[in-house]
């Protein structure tokens, strides 16, 4: 089965994510800082959280959204991981925690927005 290759041997995927994520960031983001069994924390961890609390910023009703978001996203990086660009390979648990983080910085931020509002 052929792929989409260009010139330069890498994938037509690859160039547009070069172009977006230049390759050092995406080397930096994929930092493993703490590593358990059933837990990965790296710099995207970071990336999704802070995703989540700017979604909550923009959008503070749509929770449910967000959480549709993700999973789709979600799904959509897993299945563009089977091309082997490493901006999308990830482990199972690294999946469902980026998940974690992100609708975990919308609630975050929610919270704390209505903590504030209380005072």
């Amino acid at each position: 089965m052929a792929q989409n290759v260009s010139q330069t041997g890498g994938t037509l995927l690859d160039t547009v994510v070069e172009v977006m994520i230049p390759t050092p960031i995406v080397q930096f983001l994929n930092t493993t800082i703490i590593r358990k069994p059933f837990f990965i924390l790296n710099y995207w961890s970071f990336v999704h959280l802070l995703a989540g609390v700017l979604f909550f910023l923009i959008f503070p009703k749509k929770l449910k959204l967000w959480i549709w978001i993700n999973v789709i996203f979600e799904i959509t990086e897993f299945l563009l991981a089977l091309g082997g660009n490493p901006l999308f390979v990830e482990e199972t648990i690294d999946t469902i925690l980026d998940i974690f983080w992100s609708v975990g910085g919308f609630i975050l931020a929610r919270y704390v927005a209505q903590k504030i509002k209380k005072k």
